[in-house]
């Protein structure tokens, strides 16, 4: 139990603020309808009056009243009235959740958050109006709920397979193993299927938006030091997926990324690699052969530093979970300080 409190009291800020925040939240919901099932009172009808008295409306994001509430769209995300649920989630949070944080710095990990939050709410919304209007049932607008931390646990799943995608996770005493690698595909495999058991359509977009939002988010937008995004092959959409499927994958995300590209939606990888060249030159003012070199392959060695940083740090995590140390002797070097280790041996390499 000490060993649980040193671990909890450890924790990053961010992380520590929002697993609070999602117990209280969460727990406020569940009280909340306890207490008006035991009046009698039934807020699962599909009707608008039944939905518009919910106690939790305020909380859980329902598409029908996006406009009255749009602040749902935030808290949506960080309420599971469902106690399992949100255990799993509170779990994911102090685990993987605090070990982004420490990987990726305090505003960094907060920005990533608040997409994996927001954006997947407000597209799922967005589609759950247009099936209404198309001819689908009021009960999409007013039944479905779209909230918990679905799509947040999907973003964390893409964020830990980009930081240390060949780490084998080991559980107990190394019965149960498998690669983070792996990770994000089981995830998305098996969450949707468990929400459709539940009927909960909200759940299943969540998980899947999630996914690909926080992948978007990461491979092309995320500011690491000066360069945005991360295009490493390690990272390429097709490796989410099984190695027999992944020639058919890569042609599909080859054509959507031309199609961006050409929209102006993200940068080219050209322009990827020009960036970095960029960065390298006002760094330590490199020479042509220098130049050459990060043209070919700077962005995989970089990405290549990150990732041994990263699961270095996360060996020693699971390595000291007995005895957790204070956050100032066991926190890992951020992405930022990975960043600039990787300008300092560009400086030494060039000298």
């Amino acid at each position: 139990m000490n060993a649980l409190m040193l671990h909890l009291r450890g924790l990053p800020v961010a992380t520590k603020f929002v697993s609070t925040t999602s117990f209280a939240l969460s727990v406020a919901v569940l009280l909340l309808r306890l207490r008006d099932a035991s009046k009698g009172e039934d807020h699962d009808s599909d009707s608008l009056g039944s939905a518009s008295v919910d106690p939790a409306r305020y909380l859980v994001l329902r598409p029908g009243f996006v406009v009255n509430y749009s602040w749902t769209l935030i808290t949506a995300a960080f309420v599971e009235p469902n106690p399992v649920f949100l255990l799993c989630g509170l779990l994911t949070l102090v685990t993987i959740g605090s070990f982004l944080e420490r990987q990726w710095g305090l505003r960094s990990y907060a920005a990533f958050l608040l997409i994996v939050a927001v954006v997947p709410a407000l597209t799922a919304t967005g589609l759950m109006i247009l099936f209404y209007a198309l001819g689908g049932g009021a009960e999409l607008l007013y039944k479905t709920q779209i909230g918990g931390m679905a799509g947040v646990l999907s973003g964390f799943t893409v964020g830990l397979k980009q930081l240390v995608p060949d780490y084998n996770v080991k559980l107990l005493r190394g019965k149960i193993g498998f690669r983070v690698n792996d990770l994000p595909g089981v995830y998305t495999l098996i969450a949707p299927i468990l929400f459709s058991i539940l009927g909960d359509l909200g759940g299943v977009l969540l998980v899947n938006i999630g996914f690909i939002e926080s992948f978007v988010y990461l491979r092309f937008y995320k500011r690491t030091g000066t360069v945005r995004g991360d295009r490493s092959e390690a990272f390429a959409f097709c490796t989410f997926f099984p190695e027999f499927i992944q020639p058919v994958i890569k042609w599909l995300s080859d054509i959507v990324y031309r199609l961006a590209v050409a929209c102006k939606v993200i940068t080219s990888d050209e322009g990827y690699r020009q960036q970095q060249q960029d960065v390298e030159l006002e760094a330590g003012g490199i020479g042509r052969r220098a130049v050459e070199e990060v043209q070919s392959g700077s962005e995989t060695s970089d990405a290549d530093r990150r990732r041994a940083l990263a699961a270095k740090a996360l060996d020693m995590r699971l390595g000291n979970s007995a005895s957790p140390a204070p956050p100032s002797e066991t926190s890992p070097p951020t992405e930022e300080a990975a960043a600039a280790a990787a300008n300092n041996t560009s400086k030494t390499d060039a000298a």
